[in-house]
């Protein structure tokens, strides 16, 4: 029998101060997560709703301190509607990224902003001193971000593995080996509490993007994620698409098959460009210590780029033939001009012209998260589960 994964690894126990909320609710608040404020009048027509059932969801939510009714908005005759948008400080959630060498958390609150962040590179990967990391990580952000305890709804963990097995397990890459076969919500909980939610980072990443940045404006996305090895999401009319077992989006794989003939050309991940930088003559212990130094004039980065382009206008291709998304994402660990160089050099090949019209194709673009995506969309797992669709 096929193990299907619908949702992220573990459990959450909804808080005692929280209502269940029904498609409806959840849908508002996803409206109002995804564009920062709407205006209630126009919400019946967004949402499919009548305008009863949207007054009566409003009442409800502003009485139970989820969103806040600010000033009327004239939108034609009669009285002016209200315009609405969520109280940050209902809830709040942790998000931590397990990346390779790389250990980031972020807390995150209910309008989806950052109220705290930590980052940093590992060289100790193993379990016992993973976990202790955390505990310091989590104990300095919560120290520091002065919210109230009561209203941290749980934990999110986007982690560097495919899902194999029967429970499900993730399977890591070689530099996490430590980690193969364990139950992480078993491992982690005591760093980080017994309310975890566990995905691929990837997955997490593509979460990110969905709910707070490319997704705002576009429903059917690719998300490809570069650390270090290669990983990515897909957004499917706004949701994440997960497919048996959860590793709907593993498209690494397609660039091992079609690189086996040509020896010595890695996959365009950021392990590669730490290669070509230290032939370069820069090296750099990690992938995480080469990020925050490297720049557009660094030796190496002009070669990975030139590698990089054509590998990710192939996947790109054959995505728009086989998934059909309206954009592909350029995402991950990377930094932000780096992306946005990688998307602006991105040339898909043509497929024949039919009848004078080509197939249609995706565009490919940087990323617009802010800050470390996978612990974000890390983040946003529990909240999603308790709030939002």
């Amino acid at each position: 029998m096929t193990i299907v994964c619908t949702e992220p690894v573990g459990q959450l126990l909804r808080p005692r101060w929280s209502k269940p909320i029904g498609p409806g609710g959840r849908a508002l608040l996803d409206l109002l997560l995804r564009r920062g404020t709407a205006v209630q009048a126009a919400m019946p027509a967004q949402l499919g709703l009548s305008q009863p059932s949207v007054a009566r969801l409003v009442s409800g939510f502003h009485a139970d301190g989820l969103i806040a009714i600010r000033s009327r908005t004239a939108t034609g005759r009669g009285n002016p509607s209200v315009t609405l948008e969520l109280l940050a400080d209902h809830a709040f959630a942790l998000g931590v990224g397990i990346t390779g060498d790389a250990l980031s958390m972020a807390l995150v609150d209910l309008a989806g902003t950052v109220r705290a962040k930590a980052r940093a590179a590992v060289v100790d990967r193993s379990r016992s001193a993973v976990v202790e990391r955390l505990k310091t990580m989590r104990a300095d952000l919560l120290a520091t971000s002065a919210i109230d305890p009561d209203r941290l709804v749980g934990t999110g963990v986007g982690f560097s593995g495919f899902l194999v097995g029967d429970p499900l397990r993730f399977n890591p890459p070689a530099m996490l080996a430590d980690w193969v076969d364990v139950d992480l919500i078993d491992v982690l909980s005591p760093a980080l509490g017994s309310n975890l939610l566990c995905d691929n980072d990837a997955t997490s990443a593509a979460l990110a993007e969905g709910l707070l940045g490319i997704g705002r404006t576009t429903s059917t996305f690719a998300y490809c994620h570069l650390t270090n090895g290669f990983g990515g999401g897909l957004i499917v009319d706004g949701l994440p698409m997960r497919g048996a077992r959860g590793n709907a989006g593993d498209f690494g794989a397609v660039w091992w098959l079609l690189g086996q003939d040509r020896p010595g050309r890695g996959y365009p991940d950021l392990d590669r460009l730490r290669t070509l930088v230290a032939g370069g003559g820069v090296p750099f212990a990690t992938v995480e210590d080469m990020l925050v130094a490297i720049e557009p004039q660094t030796a190496g980065v002009e070669e990975w780029l030139a590698e990089a382009k054509d590998q990710f206008a192939t996947l790109a291709f054959l995505l728009g033939h086989i998934v059909a998304p309206e954009k592909v994402v350029i995402g991950g660990r990377l930094p932000g001009w780096l992306a946005q160089t990688l998307a602006a050099s991105v040339r898909l090949p043509a497929s024949p012209v039919r009848h004078d019209r080509p197939f249609p194709m995706p565009v490919v673009v940087p990323t617009e998260v802010k800050g470390d995506a996978t612990a974000i969309g890390a983040a946003l797992m529990p909240l999603r589960s308790l709030f939002f669709r």
